[in-house]
């Protein structure tokens, strides 16, 4: 009787371990409505795909050929992009899970299909689950469509997510092409985000799950009420489709209760000098249960971590930001930064494998009195600012806004003393300036030529770290000890140094590229302390060197003049 037990229990373990899903068919049709081919096979497909509504679904896709067709024209694009994946030449033609039916009739076919096909197939476990979920907007405007799947058997491969909204019936009261045809079932409208579908990862295993959240401007529908969704997993290269949904307007339900999927971290430059980061992160609920409270611990290297715990009031599949307190670490020539959410809802998270996310942070670039900001604009380009802060938050340099769309300029950002400094970039329109208003971008580069950042698709700012730096010739002066103030100055500063003889002194001033711009005799000081002054006059503001040669006796140091 023990020996049976343990079996019984070794059997329910290994089922569990390795737990298939049923699977639910996909059908894709590539049809048209003046092809006389697809009027008539379409209705004897139509009526086996609805007589085994309970084992799978469709979507259409209507090509422009051979003929014309209204429900083309009004997505083109997606339609060609399904053509080219599967390499369709001729219409109808038809995919069961992403293979070509086959049979008496040319490959494709739809009247290859029969029953025992659809059984076969059906009969093969699927390595996911998949719920999905859509919503029409108040206003009737927009179409929000989510796909939850949870994998059941470990799987690998070059995966990918399709979702694709659909009109589930048109009827036209005469017909719109040359076929006869009146009545369409599971029209493509619309591919999401693109034709491409949503990448996945590359492996899986078993208790793993992804999201994926998409919406659509309505355009071209003929009834509201019979828009749905339609979304399927499938395998580029191999085109299997490993399992597919219809959607519904019913809630999901999550796999977990309290599970919180860290998404994305920024506010964060990608080059540190100043030894301090206060980053964001976006945060998701993929949980049954509101969060209420969620604990975040984050730290830079190896350092100790800080710890904050938010508290509101965060719905199912809602999204927030949470802006955590600034955290110092010592710069090293790279910096990784670490994030992970903790307790959720005062309980450990039910699926950690989305918790954390981390980043590399380099050092940042040094340049010397200037670096230089290169841009292309957008289409709104009275929208694009910048500025430059030095440590204390106070603004040295700024520029814009631009007055020509679509336009190249270079702007010289001006550094005023050693240290360290945010350029920020602003766009008032929160939309970047790449893509969504044009093709505009930007790089940052020192005065040497030497890359900082750049970009263009962002939201309303974005901000990168940069230190001021002297070239290797002024470094090559002696040093010594001299103090100048005030420092910054304008006009005149005093210089304060000590002597051990008796000396002439002379006061010269080089630039960051080491040439000299000043030099003045101030005649013959005794030994100890001396003072005398130095005036700027018509010097542009940057950061110089002052070097003071009293005999064989040399002082060195750094002074700004800001103007």
């Amino acid at each position: 009787m023990k020996k049976l037990i343990l079996c019984s229990l070794f059997l329910a373990t290994a089922l569990l371990s390795f737990s298939q899903s049923q699977r639910f068919i996909l059908f894709e049709e590539f049809t048209q409505a003046s092809c006389g081919p697809c009027a008539q096979q379409n209705p004897a497909f139509d009526a086996l795909l609805n007589s085994n509504a309970t084992k799978c679904t469709s979507i259409k896709y209507h090509t422009n050929w051979p003929g014309y067709d209204p429900m083309n024209l009004q997505n083109p694009a997606d339609v060609a992009a399904r053509v080219s994946y599967y390499g369709v030449t001729g219409v109808p033609y038809a995919c069961m899970d992403g293979t070509p039916i086959a049979g008496g009739n040319y490959l494709g076919a739809p009247a290859n299909l029969s029953q025992a096909k659809i059984d076969a197939e059906y009969a093969i476990p699927s390595t996911f689950n998949l719920w999905m979920n859509h919503q029409v907007s108040p206003g009737n405007d927009s179409i929000y469509v989510t796909m939850l799947g949870e994998c059941t058997e470990a799987v690998s491969g070059n995966l990918v997510g399709q979702i694709g909204v659909i009109e589930k019936h048109i009827h036209f009261a005469s017909p719109p092409g040359t076929n006869g045809e009146k009545d369409f079932y599971n029209v493509m409208k619309k591919m999401l985000p693109t034709a491409s579908g949503t990448a996945l990862a590359s492996s899986f295993e078993v208790g793993d799950y992804f999201i994926i959240q998409g919406s659509w401007l309505l355009a071209n529908v003929y009834t509201l009420s019979e828009l749905s969704s339609v979304g399927f997993i499938q395998i580029n290269g191999s085109k299997s489709i490993q399992q597919g949904a219809n959607s519904s307007t019913a809630p999901l339900t999550m796999l977990h209760d309290n599970d919180v999927e860290l998404m994305a971290a920024s506010n964060y430059s990608t080059t540190n000098c100043s030894g301090t980061i206060s980053p964001q992160i976006n945060v998701r609920n993929n949980g049954n249960h509101a969060v209420t409270s969620l604990t975040v611990k984050y730290y830079v290297n190896s350092g100790a971590p800080a710890s904050f715990t938010w508290n509101g009031n965060l719905a199912t599949l809602k999204e927030t930001v949470i802006s955590l307190p600034a955290y110092t670490f010592a710069p090293e020539a790279s910096n990784t930064l670490h994030i992970y959410t903790d307790l959720v809802n005062d309980v450990t998270d039910e699926y950690p494998k989305n918790d954390s996310t981390s980043a590399i942070i380099a050092s940042a670039p040094a340049t010397t009195n200037y670096a230089l900001f290169e841009l292309r604009t957008d289409k709104a380009p009275q929208e694009t600012t910048w500025d430059l802060k030095n440590s204390s938050g106070t603004v040295i340099d700024s520029g814009g806004p631009y007055a020509l769309p679509s336009h190249g300029y270079v702007d010289t950002v001006h550094l005023a003393g050693g240290g360290c400094y945010t350029f920020t970039l602003y766009d008032a329109g929160g939309n970047g300036i790449c893509c969504s208003n044009g093709s505009g971008g930007y790089q940052l580069k020192t005065s040497t030529g030497v890359l900082i950042k750049q970009g263009g698709s962002f939201g309303s700012s974005e901000f990168v770290e940069l230190k001021m730096d002297f070239p290797a010739a002024i470094e090559q002066f002696e040093k010594g000890s001299m103090k100048v103030y005030p420092n910054p100055f304008s006009g005149e500063a005093r210089v304060t140094f000590y002597l051990l003889n008796p000396e002439n002194v002379v006061l010269n001033l080089y630039n960051s590229t080491g040439q000299l711009v000043k030099s003045v005799n101030k005649g013959t000081f005794a030994a100890g302390d001396q003072e005398c002054t130095i005036d700027a006059g018509s010097l542009p503001s940057g950061i110089y060197m002052l070097k003071m040669q009293a005999g064989a006796q040399v002082h060195i140091c750094k002074v700004s003049v800001s103007k």
